[in-house]
């Protein structure tokens, strides 16, 4: 998800530095939050803990702080991957679609729960299952992407506080 957010991000910011706009830049308070969101995700992966149940309440602060409807996919999103959370149990992977993807070198690994969060599973509809080259994401993932990449097309100015 991390490769396809940076990508979408890019992507907008690439096309607005070459003169596509859309509406005036959005004003975005409290930035450290979602930095520091993204922290306490990477540290959970290189420590092995399942702290993805502390990502999804930052990013829903974050984004009630900083209202705008351009963050409408990004809360869909983001909501149902919580949910995909909450009733499996995890984030279920279809392997048929890390086949498709080129990963299926990454089956081992997701079998053996080793992130503790992704495992192997019959996917469809929330989990992840949409087959891209080199990646499998959720249809939550693919909001939150849309929504980046809009608000990256649109820009942004921080204020600090």
């Amino acid at each position: 998800m991390t490769g396809a957010a940076l990508f979408s991000l890019g992507l907008g910011a690439l096309l607005r530095y070459l003169g596509v706009r859309w509406g005036t830049p959005l004003t975005l308070r409290h930035f450290w939050l979602p930095l520091s969101v993204l922290a306490v995700e990477v540290l959970g992966v290189l420590m092995g803990f399942p702290l993805q149940g502390l990502v999804y309440p930052g990013v829903f602060l974050w984004l009630a702080l900083n209202w705008h409807p351009i963050f409408l996919p990004s809360l869909l999103g983001a909501g149902l991957n919580a949910l995909a959370i909450l009733l499996y149990g995890g984030m279920p992977v279809d392997p048929v679609a890390l086949e498709r993807a080129g990963l299926a070198h990454t089956v081992p690994h997701l079998a053996s729960r080793e992130d503790g969060l992704h495992y192997l599973r019959l996917a469809f509809p929330l989990g992840d299952w949409i087959a891209l080259p080199g990646r499998v994401l959720s249809p939550g993932d693919l909001l939150i992407c849309l929504s980046l990449f809009l608000v990256a097309l649109r820009g942004a100015k921080v204020v600090k506080e």
